[in-house]
């Protein structure tokens, strides 16, 4: 080692005791004993918690309002489906589609039945829903996995449709203008924010919880209220990005240049996000800052590019015919709903059945699932937030199944809440690429599933991630294990007792992780509805 090298390893050594020490006079100055002492410093500082994220803005429309329901304009048996369960309906589900996209906001009627499809369905036009009678009643029983539905996608030896896409495939035309999605074979080009030209750079600084920001003013006249636009954080080779994502000192020591490769190499960090108001040359955002904005992170916002919104998917089953069980990562693609540059859309009392992967989100904004049943044997993801998916909300569900990882998160995904939810098997998984800002609330887990994540990927979390009001049976790991969290919360962990096992893929160490009210239930027991009561009473007395 360098001289070089030795003193920026003391330095950092010397960064992270004077964080620690930092840490224990905050507690003998009066740290919160209990959850509702840490409730009541959250309520004093709602945006900018050093330990807790305000998460409240998750959801469909920010959980400002109940989800729509727009009225029928096409019912799928008067456009030739029979729902008999032999005949193919793929072609009668195109055209009902295609019909109620011509009088958006509408619906698409699925009545009781068992509808065979040999295809895939496609909800590429904005405020498309897609209605079953209820789950039970109307059946989707999918007989071709994507493999076949679409294309091998080889990734390496692996497919991507271990991870990636759906038979129910919310998402916008152009992943599949062209033949363009088999030219993404081992890329997942189609997943990501495909952001359009810049439209204002910011110009000042601003902290995390703020939400007025400054831009040029000869750019402002190009924003509008109602906007929503993607801020751009350029990630520069300092790693000074990174670090601010991880939380914690410690988190410097980590091995960006080896095991955080694919963070390394990202040009930017996207967060969409929806402009509130524009008054000269400033822009005040709908939601604060998750992030602060510094001169050396180069911040600008630019146009959130091709994406839908307003795509509902309510009241019915979706059941694979023919799985079997394959090697892990070899999965042919009976995958059910994907989300994919999607806006403000939904998913609502839905079961899948048999699926290799569940419901995946990729580069998903403000989405709300809401009374998902995962059911059938084992497989890969019960459900995955991917590719920079922000502030949605998966409430009221249930994993029946036996999913080898469980509920998963991973590539700089924020804001994102999992709550009120039995998990039969799995665990609370990241497949590593630093999402940070979580919350998992008021959750019954049986806790026998597994992490994944490329070796290169980066830390397992990022900062201010919390587990609040947790019942657990089988191991600790993951769930209650201080060593994964940093600058986060573990609250109300009740079942097993802490973990102190060094986490996978993080720094060893004390990372500023709270620990309060073991074996108990904590109050408030839901932390995300609290603090969404607390906004909306808040925007109420105003």
């Amino acid at each position: 080692m360098t001289s070089a090298a030795r003193f920026l390893s003391l330095r950092r050594r010397i960064l992270a005791l004077a964080a620690l020490l930092s840490a224990a006079l905050a507690l003998s100055a009066g740290e919160p004993a209990d959850a509702a002492g840490l409730w009541a410093s959250y309520v004093a500082n709602p945006d900018a918690h050093p330990h807790i994220p305000n998460c409240s803005y998750a959801g469909y429309h920010r959980g400002e309002g109940a989800l729509p329901t727009p009225a029928v304009a096409a019912d799928v048996r008067a456009l030739g489906a029979k729902g008999d369960g032999t005949s193919d309906d793929t072609a009668a589900f195109a055209a009902a589609i295609a019909q109620a996209a011509t009088k958006a906001p509408a619906a698409v009627l699925v009545p009781e039945g068992t509808y065979r499809l040999d295809g895939m369905i496609r909800l590429d036009r904005d405020g498309v829903v897609l209605r079953g009678a209820g789950a039970g009643k109307t059946i989707l029983r999918f007989h071709r996995p994507l493999d076949a539905v679409v294309a091998r996608m080889p990734a390496g030896s692996s497919s991507q449709w271990g991870w990636c896409g759906g038979l129910v495939w919310i998402g916008p035309a152009d992943t599949f203008a062209n033949g363009a999605i088999a030219g993404d074979k081992g890329t997942e080009n189609w997943e990501v924010w495909r952001p359009g030209g810049r439209l204002a750079a910011v110009t000042a600084a601003a902290k995390r919880g703020e939400r007025v920001l400054r831009v040029a003013a000869t750019e402002a006249t190009r924003l509008k209220a109602g906007d929503t636009v993607l801020l751009s954080w350029a990630n520069p080779p300092d790693h000074s990005l990174l670090h601010a994502m991880a939380g914690h000192p410690l988190m410097k020591d980590y091995p960006w240049d080896t095991k955080g490769t694919a963070l390394v190499k990202r040009p930017a960090w996207l967060w969409p996000v929806e402009i509130a108001a524009v008054t000269g040359d400033q822009v005040t955002l709908a939601q604060p800052l998750r992030l602060d904005i510094r001169p050396e992170w180069s911040v600008a916002m630019l146009s959130v590019g091709s994406h839908v919104r307003e795509i509902g998917v309510e009241a019915l089953t979706i059941a694979m015919v023919g799985r079997k069980p394959v090697p892990h990562l070899k999965d042919p693609g009976y995958n059910g709903v994907y989300l994919n540059r999607a806006l403000h859309c939904w998913v609502k009392d839905v079961v899948i059945q048999d699926s290799d992967n569940g419901l995946i989100h990729a580069s998903a904004k403000n989405t709300t699932i809401s009374g998902l049943t995962v059911r059938g044997s084992d497989h890969h993801h019960a459900t995955a937030l991917r590719a920079g998916s922000h502030d949605n909300l998966i409430s009221d569900f249930a994993i029946e199944s036996k999913p080898r990882h469980g509920i998963n998160t991973e590539n700089l995904s924020t804001g994102n809440v999992w709550r009120r939810g039995r998990m039969a098997h799995g665990t609370f998984d990241s497949h590593r690429a630093m999402s940070f800002e979580l919350i998992r609330s008021d959750i019954t887990l049986n806790n026998d599933g597994g992490p994944g994540g490329a070796d290169t990927a980066g830390p397992f979390l990022g900062a201010r991630c919390v587990h609040w009001n947790v019942r657990v049976t089988g191991k600790s790991d993951f769930v209650f294990q201080s060593d994964c969290i940093s600058q986060g919360a573990l609250v109300g962990i009740q079942g097993v007792p802490r973990s102190a096992a060094p986490a996978w893929a993080m720094v060893t160490g004390d990372k500023g992780c709270l620990v309060l009210d073991e074996g108990k239930v904590p109050a408030p027991p839901d932390l995300y509805q609290a603090q969404l009561e607390l906004r909306l009473k808040a925007v109420g007395g105003r």
